[in-house]
């Protein structure tokens, strides 16, 4: 079994260090020497190679361009039509640079000691029967698109588990969400007083809102809502459950107002519910369970004193009211978005019946969703995506799938619950509560979104594991 190295072990090799230094110096130089209006390019370059040293020494410096380029999303594209059919953004680009960091970073140190990859069985598992299906799926071309993004995505989760092998790189992660929490947020609130979406209203409308929703720079108001999910319960956990200084507290209690209002705005049901569930966990673990039930009782209160005099209130207490009335408004009008869900699980499930061990093929559902809608489908709906991860895994990939999938949220789980309990530092300890406690939140935003290939979702499954190496009694 292979065993992650301390970072005090792993000594960065001065020489060849100095040397690269050295020829950045002599570039410098010698770009100085021709006109001045390449003096411009050559302090970028400068620049440049300097980052690219420090990026080689501390590859974690990376994190803030990674959360930054992945809530950029849409806003993110550098390229919108490429050779491959996917648009290029500065995520690839972000993602491109820290794997390039991790590389230089092992042959610099003469790293030969790396994480055990505990996930490997049920992932590699997964990408198998995701490779068999491109054999027979009717939409090949987005399946073998979307088996190379699942591919990515899986060495994005155990690289994560190399980059974060530090208190430094913890820290890092922790501010780079805070500060992507108050932005996001900021463009959210933004967007509803100034009614500049980027999802037309049109389109809210077919799908069973009243009311435009915020999208901040996302393609849809649901994808957002799951980043300001994560952000807020991964940043309460941390609050709850760790004493820190002063600023630190302000900030993260700023960045979760924040938050807490963007989310609420972007009418994410789906993701309020798993916001509620994913925060009982570290109230139940500091023992503060009662705290929650008394903020919901105040926002309450305060919504029904005041949708009265504001609209928009009552429009949010009523679409939190549909959260617990789901199953005896189906199939009414005006609520075609919940009703939808259920008709998208119950084709599902025909195709798993029609195809129970390997499924239909990756990104098949869309195509053959016509041949298994129910009678009663709400034409209007413009979506043919499943909005059920669980559903969607046995319609596309069968109980081979299914069952691989349900590996790896119990590998995560129980992993990482039997680390914390041995777990003696209390930061990672509080960080680790923040990740479980976050990676459950998303099981339940997924039931309602299939959000599969989030990269929030496989970043943070990473860092878990590496918070477990991390706090391990041993490297304490």
């Amino acid at each position: 079994m292979t065993a992650l190295l301390q970072t005090s072990d792993m000594r960065l090799d001065r020489r060849w260090f100095a040397l690269f230094l050295g020829l950045l110096v002599l570039l410098l130089l010698a770009v100085l020497l021709v006109p001045n209006r390449l003096l411009l390019i050559a302090c970028g370059g400068l620049a440049g190679g300097i980052f690219l040293a420090f990026l080689l020494a501390y590859p974690w410096i990376i994190v803030p361009a990674l959360v930054a380029t992945t809530t950029l999303d849409i806003t993110g594209q550098l390229l919108k039509e490429t050779a491959i059919g996917i648009p290029l953004t500065g995520f690839h680009l972000s993602l491109g640079l820290m794997f390039l960091g991790l590389l230089g970073n092992t042959c610099l140190r003469r790293r030969t000691l790396f994480p055990e990859f505990e996930l490997k069985g049920p992932l590699f598992l997964l990408l198998g029967v995701m490779g068999l299906s491109l054999t027979y799926s009717p939409n090949q071309p987005e399946a073998t698109i979307g088996f190379m993004r699942t591919l990515v995505l899986v060495l994005f989760l155990y690289s994560a588990q190399m980059l974060i092998e530090s208190r430094g790189a913890v820290n890092m992660v922790v501010v780079s969400m805070a500060l992507a929490l108050i932005g996001g947020s900021i463009l959210a609130v933004v967007q509803i007083a100034t009614e500049q979406f980027f999802l037309p209203a049109s389109f809210v409308i077919a799908v069973g809102a009243n009311a435009p929703r915020a999208t901040g720079t996302f393609h849809n108001p649901n994808t957002f809502g799951t980043f300001l999910m994560a952000g807020v319960v991964f940043l309460s956990a941390i609050l709850l459950n760790y004493r820190m200084s002063y600023w630190r507290r302000v900030l993260l209690l700023v960045s979760l107002d924040f938050g807490l209002a963007g989310l609420i705005v972007t009418f994410s049901r789906s993701n309020w519910l798993a916001a509620i569930i994913g925060l009982m966990i570290p109230l139940y673990l500091a023992r503060k369970l009662r705290y929650l039930f008394i903020t919901l009782a105040v926002v309450g209160l305060l919504v029904l004193a005041i949708k009265e005099f504001v609209p928009f209130a009552e429009h949010i207490f009523l679409r939190f009211l549909s959260i617990f009335t789901f199953v005896e408004e189906f199939g009414q009008a005006g609520k075609e978005s919940g009703s939808a869900r259920i008709y998208f699980m119950v084709a599902g499930i025909e195709m798993f019946l029609d195809n129970p061990l390997f499924g239909v093929g990756w990104r098949g559902f869309p195509v053959l969703f016509e041949q298994y809608k129910p009678i009663d489908f709400p034409n209007w709906v413009p979506t043919r995506e499943s909005h059920t991860l669980f559903a969607n895994m046995l319609a596309e990939l069968g109980l081979v799938g299914f069952l691989a999938s349900v590996w790896i949220v119990w590998r995560t789980l129980s992993r990482g619950f039997a680390g914390l309990r041995v777990m003696q530092d209390p930061y990672l300890r509080a960080v680790l509560i923040g990740l479980l406690s976050m990676f459950i939140a998303f099981q339940v935003s997924l039931s309602f979104t299939a959000d599969f290939s989030n990269n929030f979702l496989w970043f943070f499954t990473g860092m878990i594991f590496a918070v477990l190496r991390l706090g391990e009694p041993s490297r304490a």
